[in-house]
């Protein structure tokens, strides 16, 4: 979410030039246009009004730069709420505004090329020893532009005996990208989670697909998910969903705990907000996981955790074989893994 984000708002229109961004005036503007936002759109209407006050009344320092500006009032805004979606972001060159108008092609293009060079969020995709699958994401993109590819990496996967997700550096980006991965882990349609957005007070369902690219994994073999304390937004969706669906083991350590997906939103030429205008929900508790994060099934240091998913998996293999030399295989291995673990 927040790295979609990021990627979705440089893509603007001509913006006219403005008043010297530092002056107080300017500043007092841009404070009242925060507050503003955060009155119609922020997702927490309660903080909302609490924050007001307490913009007004800051010293927000008018002689410094326009980015120390900035690092201000987001701490100020993420100590009231504990909301790491939310920020104000500065550029110190004009940022021109995008008022409704579609993208330009070379825009697009531009940014699918972006995409493609950070290949769709895939970082790695392996058949480790034991016949254990690896998929390392470091974002999701966009489901209609990654479908492809996360169906590429899924079919080299399909016919490993168990699959490990890891996401310990994966700090969020699409929402989409949550349903279409955890599409392959399912046989049926499952309602994995609820948008709510306060802007219309709107509920979108989102459940898995039966129609995916690329062959499923399916429902019936283990799925281990690897966190981090740096594991964010919709990467904490993916493991939140999953694991109140009881389709995986989570594996390392508690997430950071963002559910608020966020929307860019321009106040003048040089700063724009990054707002949180839903949260995502459990369908049947109606809980997030805001503030507090994703709470694993198996706590361990980050670092360790791949190790630890392996020989779980591993060790389950070797007390359901039989043959002689495939539990000799499974026993060296683990023994290999065991001497690597603290």
């Amino acid at each position: 979410m927040q790295r979609c984000a990021l990627l979705i708002s440089a893509l603007f229109l001509a913006w006219p030039a403005q008043a010297d961004p530092g002056a107080p005036a300017a500043r007092t503007a841009t404070i009242e246009a925060i507050i503003e936002m955060l009155d119609t759109s922020y997702i927490d209407a309660g903080k909302a009004r609490q924050l007001a006050p307490v913009l007004r009344q800051a010293d927000l320092g008018t002689g410094t730069s326009g980015e120390a500006f900035a690092r201000t009032v987001t701490q100020i805004m993420q100590d009231l709420t504990k909301d790491p979606h939310l920020r104000l972001m500065y550029s110190p060159e004009p940022v021109p505004e995008q008022r409704g108008a579609k993208p330009s092609a070379a825009d697009v293009a531009q940014r699918q090329a972006r995409l493609r060079k950070e290949n769709f969020g895939i970082e790695r995709v392996e058949r480790l020893p034991g016949n254990i699958g690896y998929l390392k994401t470091g974002f999701f993109a966009p489901a209609g532009e990654s479908a492809p590819f996360i169906g590429a990496a899924m079919t080299l996967l399909s016919n490993t005996d168990a699959l490990i997700i890891d996401l310990r550096d994966n700090d969020g980006g699409s929402t989409d990208g949550v349903p279409l991965l955890a599409s392959y882990l399912f046989d049926e349609r499952v309602h994995i989670a609820d948008l709510y957005r306060r802007e219309g007070n709107v509920t979108e369902q989102q459940w898995t697909s039966l129609a995916v690219p690329g062959t499923r994994f399916g429902a019936e073999k283990d799925v281990y998910l690897l966190t981090s304390k740096s594991t964010f937004s919709a990467a904490e969706g993916l493991a939140f969903a999953l694991q109140n669906r009881k389709r995986v083991t989570i594996v390392g350590e508690t997430t950071r705990g963002g559910a608020h997906p966020a929307r860019i939103k321009s106040i003048d030429a040089h700063f724009r907000l990054m707002v949180p205008t839903s949260t995502a929900r459990d369908p049947v508790t109606l809980k997030d996981w805001e503030g507090v994060g994703v709470a694993p099934d198996i706590p361990v240091p980050a670092a360790q955790a791949l190790t630890r998913a392996q020989l779980l998996i591993l060790e389950k293999s070797l007390a359901g074989t039989q043959d002689a030399a495939a539990r000799a295989a499974l026993q060296t291995r683990i023994d290999a893994l065991a001497a690597q673990t603290p």
